[in-house]
């Protein structure tokens, strides 16, 4: 038996399950989470304080911010469930580096040289960069987002999606609730905006300054996953209200569209701007403690209470659409 190998596959899965709560980088990690809890935990408490005029204890407030019937849920166990799975045994399917941005622009402006096009040449410094990193952030919001939105307007996707909209309570680990061809599907989309974009910017200016970056991430990016991203994926109702909600997309936006009602079907793709609603012509502004029930339409719910259901039955349905799929019929001869 090849024990490096075996060793090395174990640290991989230890790195993508377990160890995600130290790597600085990912939004999962324990700094975002302490953060976005910390928030919500201010905000409990001033909401408590508001409305019984007391200040509320510290415990009462865990209480609301951690309640059982939420992180003990059966979906909150199929979240965690599946975040094992796909991190851990799965991990390998959702790996980027074969198809990345990097290797897209390669492509792009490789096949600009073979059409005798000549790059820009434009001195570039610190706000070059800054900019450059700020471009880079767009790049991969408008990816994120476009890709959200195909899942939900093409049917094949969309099966593949009802595995994360599935989910009857949501925690942070909800953000982890992907079939693995979805999380794939989500990173070539991404992939291809990004790189494509990249090869833009080096053939107008003629450099690929590095961005700006904070523990590997783009310093943007990074710095929204510590604004309280995380709640985003809880029952802890934040709204930056309709001015604010039109430029970024609130945790209050996205529970309205994980929401099971008609009204909110297919609305708020974004992941940090909502601007590309807006674009998309898809934005929701939610109303003042809106409530919102989580999950799909009944007839679907079933089906993601297994694991076979989550992972297999997709697949199949996916299998079903294609096969039922209309074929032309062959032209005869006369």
């Amino acid at each position: 038996m090849d024990w490096e190998l075996i060793q090395g596959t174990l640290a991989k899965m230890w790195s993508n399950t377990g160890g995600v709560l130290f790597k600085a980088g990912h939004f999962l990690s324990a700094g975002p989470l302490l953060i976005a809890f910390l928030i919500a935990f201010i905000v409990i408490a001033v909401r408590l304080r508001k409305r019984t005029g007391e200040v509320p204890g510290p415990r009462r407030i865990l209480g609301l911010l951690f309640p059982r019937n939420v992180f003990l849920h059966g979906s909150a166990k199929m979240d965690y469930w599946v975040f094992l799975i796909n991190q851990g045994a799965l991990f390998w399917m959702t790996a980027t580096v074969i198809f990345s941005p990097a290797l897209v622009a390669e492509i792009l402006l490789a096949l600009t040289h073979l059409l005798g096009l000549e790059p820009g040449d434009v001195e570039m410094g610190l706000w070059g960069r800054i900019f450059y990193s700020a471009f880079l952030v767009l790049l991969w919001d408008f990816g994120a987002s476009w890709a959200h939105y195909l899942k939900h307007r093409v049917p094949i996707l969309w099966e593949l999606h009802k595995v994360h909209h599935s989910a009857e309570v949501m925690t942070p680990i909800t953000a982890m609730r992907r079939h693995p061809i979805e999380a794939v599907f989500g990173s070539l989309v991404s992939a291809a905006v990004t790189g494509t974009g990249v090869a833009v910017w080096v053939f107008a200016f003629g450099q690929n300054p590095m961005p700006i970056t904070i523990f590997g991430t783009l310093a943007g990016i990074w710095v929204w996953r510590v604004a309280g991203y995380n709640l985003r994926h809880t029952h802890v109702w934040i709204s930056y209200g309709d001015f604010w909600n039109r430029i970024f997309i609130s945790p209050a936006q996205h529970q309205v569209h994980h929401s099971k009602s008609p009204e909110h079907f297919d609305t708020n793709f974004g992941h940090i701007f909502s601007f590309w609603d807006m674009l998309f012509g898809t934005l929701y502004l939610p109303k003042k403690d809106e409530r919102v029930e989580f999950g799909i339409e009944e007839r679907d719910m079933a089906q993601f209470q297994s694991l076979w259901g989550v992972y297999v039955m997709p697949v199949v349905k996916i299998w079903r659409r294609l096969r039922k799929s209309p074929r032309r019929k062959p032209v005869q001869a006369d």
